[in-house]
């Protein structure tokens, strides 16, 4: 998945031409995206995607709020 929708500085550490999995998209996006950009992450990617995205994000303990974000109002509209 081309990332060039995104502000670059979500993806700081990746090439701008990179073609990565939608599963790290999906990870960045969440972690480092602004509202917008996570609104337009949930219009493009299958909802299981997103699901197994959050959850692995969960495991760490880390980033509660933008998992309870994403789980509470993004995934159940």
């Amino acid at each position: 998945m081309h990332t060039t929708n995104y502000p670059q500085y979500i993806f700081w550490s990746y090439s701008p031409e990179a073609d990565l999995p939608e599963e790290l998209v999906a990870e960045q996006v969440i972690l480092y995206g602004d509202l917008e950009d996570i609104y337009r992450i949930s219009k493009e990617l299958p909802v299981a995607l997103i699901k197994k995205t959050t959850d692995k994000i969960a495991v760490t303990g880390r980033w509660k709020k933008r998992v309870n974000f994403m789980n509470k109002i993004i995934l159940e509209r």
